[in-house]
């Protein structure tokens, strides 16, 4: 699942590819086009630039930009950045114990079907770039 932290961060950085030509983009622009509170934008920024997606400036003539080109950013990357562990269901995550799986001698098709589907879910968002949004040439293809 993606998180809301994540989510944002996606509309954050689409945000800045529409406006990248206009060089660095004060945070309260953002913050109001995409409805989201300053602080949360801040440390939404903060994770990103840490990442090496944007570089930020503070000040009166302050924001942030991208410093990545939009081929090279993926929506997987930007959501491995705000959620490591992005599972779809926490049975994914090689630390759970799932008494179900146990006293079925680890089978379960729940959990099967869960981890194929987050295989395609990942390929998918792995295939994504920001360039594809703006530019709308996104194929939304249907998982296989």
């Amino acid at each position: 699942m993606i998180s809301t932290k994540g989510r944002y961060a996606l509309r954050v950085m689409l945000d800045l590819a529409e406006h990248g030509n206009e060089g660095y983009i004060p945070l309260k622009d953002i913050a109001k086009r995409q409805a989201i509170s300053d602080k949360y934008l801040e440390q939404i920024v903060s994770l990103l630039h840490k990442a090496g997606y944007v570089r930020s400036i503070r000040g009166a003539q302050g924001g942030c930009r991208l410093v990545k080109n939009l081929h090279d950013i993926t929506l997987m990357d930007l959501i491995q950045v705000m959620d490591r562990e992005n599972m779809l269901s926490n049975c994914l995550d090689e630390g759970f114990v799932c008494p179900y799986r146990e006293r079925n001698g680890g089978d379960c098709g729940l959990h099967t079907s869960f981890g194929q589907l987050q295989e395609q879910l990942t390929a998918y968002f792995s295939g994504v770039n920001l360039y594809d949004l703006v530019s709308g040439t996104c194929q939304h293809q249907k998982l296989k």
